[in-house]
């Protein structure tokens, strides 16, 4: 016997050399006297790639980390498991740039010089006359919105650079329906839809894009694309309701809703029956054109997570169209939290580990996270009168002013412990740190002395 673990009573041993080593556990398995026997299996640390920025890819992989442009307090693991995905997809430490699925993105264009996709675009086009017209040659990024969506779908991945792509394999075709601007014409995108599986012969189609009118001519290219076996998928919307945001809302679209790093759905998301599952979309770095990064939030960022995975589970498991949406929809992971908003559903979270089979996800999911509410008084000491117009400032968590009764109360506060300070004119402050429960009401009263 090599050691014995005391602490869970299990003893390690050491068979001898060139015999087989199930045999051992087969004997072992045997013995009255022994409760189990198994393999001393080897393991290996997850790659996480060497991207620059990936620290603050919280999408990919978040462990509650502090990330660049963003002040939510992260919850670890709410994140689609890219590290353990690419592992299993590639091997540990392998980040293939090109020969997976072919992803279409209808957007305003792409910087095809940034150092993340270069070679990465197959096909280009735009059509931008409103009169449904494609030309095949250019689809310069004048924004950068469209350059931004490409980066989280396919960025080169592992080459010490800024960011990881949701699929480093996959290749890209690009059609240029909006203008410098962010606007397009329903027809263009109709005529950019037709074009991505007709002439570039994309298998899955992002768009983060969209309009609250529908129309049968949008309706009529997304159907003729999921007819032919295209897997189309779509931003939700950042319209803070649940008004249909189209082309996500037909039917033949998977609808994509916005989650941040506490397992909260964006409160800009739009949240309605259409929507088929969640993803990162808060705070969201990618590439922005000239060889820059930038990070923005929306159901925009939200949906090349899931056109990525798409691309991902396509080539991996060389699924369809149909059987791709359904995998990613019941590998999704369970537990988002609506943020208190009535119109919203704990929808199924995007996870790339799960639906590669790689396992990931969360069997169970981190503690919920609805917002809380910090109340109480401030009143003069001694005496305890009330002091109106005190303010009470709780840095990230919020901030308010106390009435005539001296009392306040700081409303959505994401769940966690704040450094709260109370002042007022001719008064000392004074601080207490205050912790917030998900959902709950906590009580702080401040005295302050003149």
């Amino acid at each position: 016997m090599a050691n014995t673990i005391e602490s869970i009573d299990v003893d390690v041993v050491e068979i001898p050399e060139n015999q087989d080593p199930n045999e051992w556990v087969a004997r072992y398995q045997r013995h009255p006297l022994v409760a189990f026997a198994e393999l001393n299996y080897t393991a290996e640390a997850t790659s996480i790639p060497n991207d620059t920025l990936f620290k603050d890819q919280w999408g990919f992989h978040n462990t509650g980390q502090a990330v660049s442009g963003s002040f939510v307090k992260g919850v670890a693991d709410w994140d689609i498991d890219g590290p353990e995905a690419w592992d299993a997809a590639f091997g540990a430490g392998n980040f293939p740039q090109t020969g997976g699925t072919l992803v279409a993105i209808i957007d305003t264009g792409i910087d095809r010089a940034h150092a993340e996709l270069l070679n990465k675009v197959k096909a280009c086009a735009s059509a931008l006359a409103a009169i449904g017209i494609v030309t095949n040659g250019t689809c310069t990024d004048d924004n950068f919105h469209g350059t931004h969506v490409a980066g989280t779908v396919a960025a080169n991945t592992g080459n010490g650079l800024g960011v990881a792509g949701t699929a480093p394999d996959a290749q890209l075709a690009i059609c240029k329906a909006l203008n410098g601007a962010g606007l397009g014409f329903v027809g263009d995108i109709a005529a950019c839809i037709d074009w991505s599986w007709k002439t570039a012969g994309a298998k899955v189609i992002s768009m983060s894009l969209g309009s609250e009118s529908g129309t049968s001519t949008e309706q009529r290219a997304v159907k003729d694309a999921a007819a032919a076996g295209v897997l189309v998928i779509a931003a939700a919307g950042n319209g803070y309701d649940s008004t249909p945001n189209y082309p996500a809302a037909y039917p033949e679209v998977m609808s994509v809703a916005s989650f941040n790093q506490a397992g909260v759905i964006s409160d800009f998301s739009t949240c309605n029956n259409d929507v088929e599952i969640a993803a990162p979309g808060e705070d969201i770095w990618s590439t922005f054109p000239e060889n820059t990064y930038g990070v923005i939030s929306g159901t925009s960022m939200a949906t090349p997570h899931v056109a990525g995975a798409a691309a991902l589970v396509m080539s991996e498991l060389g699924l369809t169209a149909d059987q791709t949406r359904a995998k990613l929809k019941s590998t999704g992971v369970g537990g988002l939290s609506t943020g208190g908003r009535n119109e919203c559903s704990s929808y199924p979270a995007l996870n790339l580990a799960a639906a590669i089979g790689s396992g990931g996800g969360t069997t169970t999911p981190p503690p919920p996270t609805d917002p809380g509410t910090i109340t109480g008084k401030v009143t003069k000491q001694p005496g305890g009168a009330a002091i109106s117009g005190a303010t009470v400032n709780c840095g990230t968590g919020g901030t308010a002013t106390t009435g005539t009764t001296g009392s306040y109360t700081i409303s959505s506060v994401p769940p966690g412990t704040y450094t709260c300070t109370a002042s007022a004119t001719g008064y000392r402050s004074k601080s207490a740190n205050v912790s917030v429960t998900s959902g709950g009401t906590t009580t702080q009263n401040y005295a302050l002395r003149q």
